[in-house]
C-alpha cells in the first residue's frame, strides 16, 4: 500500500507529453488547497520552469503571489474590511510578507484600504528619463551626469515613447545584445547602461520621486569586469611615443610628459589651469569632478619633468586661464586624434592614453611608493590600488622577516657544519 501511495505522490507534480514524440509538454501539479491542474506549456525548458514556478508559488504565504512567474516581483491578494477583493502589486517577497499582513491587521481593526493609483496617465519611459537626468545634475558630477544622458540619448529611440511599465526584462537585455553586438561593447560599457536603465527607474521608485509604485522587472545581473589589466610603457615605448609626438605634435609633448608624471585622468589634465603647480610645495593640482563625494581636489608631487612640462604650456599666460590648448589657442578637449595614432606610429601596441595613468602609478609602487600613497595621488581606494601590488614582490618577502621576527634565528654556522660532515660521508662511501 505504501508503494502505491509514493508512486501515485510522484505522480502529483510531473512534466509529461501529451503526444509522445511531439516534443511538446504539459504540466501536472496541485495547488495550495490540493486541487489538481494540468497545463499545456511547449517545450520541455518551458515546461521545467513553468512547473518550478507553480511548485514555488505553493510555499508562497497566503495572499503572496508572482502575477508573472518568474519575474521576482510580488504582488498581494487581500480582502479588505470594505468586504471586497483587492490586488496590488509590491515588488520584492519581503515587502509583499509585509503588505499583506499590514492589511489583514487594517482589516481586523476594521480600516478600509488604502488604494494608491499612480495617476490615470501612463508615463512614458522618456518622462523618467526626464527625471533621471534632474536626479545626476544635482546629485553627481558633470562628467557623470553627462555621460549617463549620451547613455540615455541612445535608449531613448528605442523606449522613448513606451509606457515605463510595459517594458520587459527581455526586451532590456534584447536590447543590450544588440547594441553590444553592434557597437563592440566591453563588459564595463555594457554594465554601465544596465546602471543607467536601473537609475531611471529607481528615481521614479517608491524610493525616488514614488511615480512608480515599482518596477516593471526584476535586477539585471551586471557581468563581471576585469578591472585586473595593468599596462604600462616601459622606458623604450616611452621614448619611441616621444620622438613621434616630437615630430608631429610638438606642442601637446608636454601633455603627454603630465599625464605620465602625475597619474591624472584624461578629463583632469585638460580641464587643468594655469596656477595649479606650487613651486612652494612642489605639489600640482589635480581638479576632479568624477564623484562630488570625494574631494574636488588632491595633490601629486611634481617631477622635474613635470615642472618642465608645466612651465611649457604655461608661458605667456595668466593664472585660472587653460593649460591646455589647442593648435587654435582654444581649449584642448580631446587628445585621442593626436596621440592614438602617435602610439600605433611609434609601435606600440595594446596601448591606450588611460594606460598612461596606469604608468604612473606602476612606477610609483615599483620604486616603493606606499600603495596607500598612490591611491592618494590618483584620487583613487587602496583597493584599486591593489592592482598594482604584485609589483612590490619584496613586500612579501618583508612580511614573511617580519613575522619570523619573533622566533631565534636559525644557526647557520651549526647547519653549514652539518653540510660539510655529510659530504665527506658521502665521498668517502663513494
Amino acid at each position: 500500500m505504501s508503494n502505491k501511495n509514493s508512486k501515485q505522490e510522484s505522480r502529483e507534480e510531473e512534466i509529461f507529453e501529451e503526444l509522445p514524440g511531439s516534443d511538446l509538454y504539459s504540466i501536472r501539479y496541485r495547488d495550495r488547497s490540493g486541487r489538481k491542474h494540468s497545463e499545456f506549456i511547449g517545450t520541455l525548458d518551458q515546461a521545467k520552469a513553468a512547473l518550478a514556478a507553480r511548485i514555488a508559488a505553493i510555499h508562497l504565504p497566503k495572499g503572496v503571489y508572482e502575477k508573472v512567474p518568474g519575474s521576482k516581483i510580488y504582488w498581494i491578494r487581500y480582502t479588505g474590511a470594505d468586504g471586497k477583493l483587492h490586488r496590488q502589486p509590491i515588488g520584492t517577497l519581503s515587502a509583499a510578507k509585509e503588505s499583506v499582513e499590514a492589511r489583514r491587521v487594517e482589516k481586523r481593526q476594521g480600516k478600509l484600504p488604502r488604494i494608491t493609483r499612480n495617476g490615470s496617465r501612463k508615463l512614458t519611459f522618456a518622462e523618467l528619463v526626464a527625471d533621471a537626468n534632474k536626479f545626476l545634475e544635482s546629485q553627481r558630477s558633470e562628467d557623470h551626469a553627462y555621460d549617463t544622458g549620451l547613455k540615455f540619448e541612445r535608449m531613448i529611440p528605442a523606449f522613448g515613447k513606451r509606457d515605463a511599465m510595459s517594458i520587459t526584462r527581455e526586451e532590456i537585455l534584447g536590447w543590450l545584445d544588440s547594441e553590444a553586438e553592434l557597437h563592440e561593447w566591453g563588459d564595463a560599457t555594457r554594465n554601465r547602461y544596465v546602471a543607467a536603465f536601473s537609475l531611471v527607474y529607481t528615481v521614479a521608485g517608491p524610493d525616488g520621486n514614488k511615480k512608480l509604485a515599482m518596477r516593471p522587472w526584476s535586477t539585471i545581473s551586471r557581468l563581471q569586469e576585469d578591472n585586473s589589466r595593468v599596462r604600462f610603457l616601459s622606458p623604450a615605448e616611452e621614448a619611441a611615443i616621444t620622438a613621434v609626438l616630437r615630430d608631429r605634435h610638438p606642442d601637446y609633448l608636454p601633455v603627454f610628459f603630465l599625464l605620465i608624471h602625475t597619474g591624472a585622468r584624461t578629463s583632469e589634465m585638460l580641464r587643468a589651469e594655469v596656477g595649479d603647480y606650487d613651486p612652494s610645495t612642489g605639489l600640482i593640482t589635480i581638479h576632479q569632478r568624477k564623484d562630488k563625494r570625494k574631494p574636488k581636489r588632491r595633490y601629486v608631487p611634481a617631477t622635474p619633468l613635470a615642472i618642465e612640462a608645466y612651465n611649457t604650456l604655461a608661458a605667456g599666460k595668466k593664472k585660472g586661464d587653460h593649460l591646455c590648448n589647442n593648435r587654435e589657442g582654444g581649449p584642448l578637449y580631446e587628445l585621442r586624434y593626436w596621440l592614438v595614432p602617435s602610439i600605433e606610429a611609434a609601435g606600440v601596441t595594446d596601448f591606450t592614453p588611460h594606460d598612461l595613468r596606469h604608468t604612473a602609478a606602476s612606477r610609483w609602487v615599483m620604486e616603493g611608493v606606499p600603495l596607500a600613497a598612490v591611491a592618494k595621488y590618483l584620487g583613487d581606494s587602496v583597493e584599486m590600488v591593489m592592482r598594482y601590488s604584485h609589483l612590490q614582490p619584496e613586500v612579501n618577502a618583508r612580511a614573511v622577516e617580519a613575522a619570523m621576527s619573533f622566533y631565534p634565528k636559525p644557526d647557520t654556522n651549526k647547519e653549514n657544519k652539518q653540510k660539510k660532515e655529510t659530504k665527506k660521508k658521502n665521498e668517502k662511501n663513494n
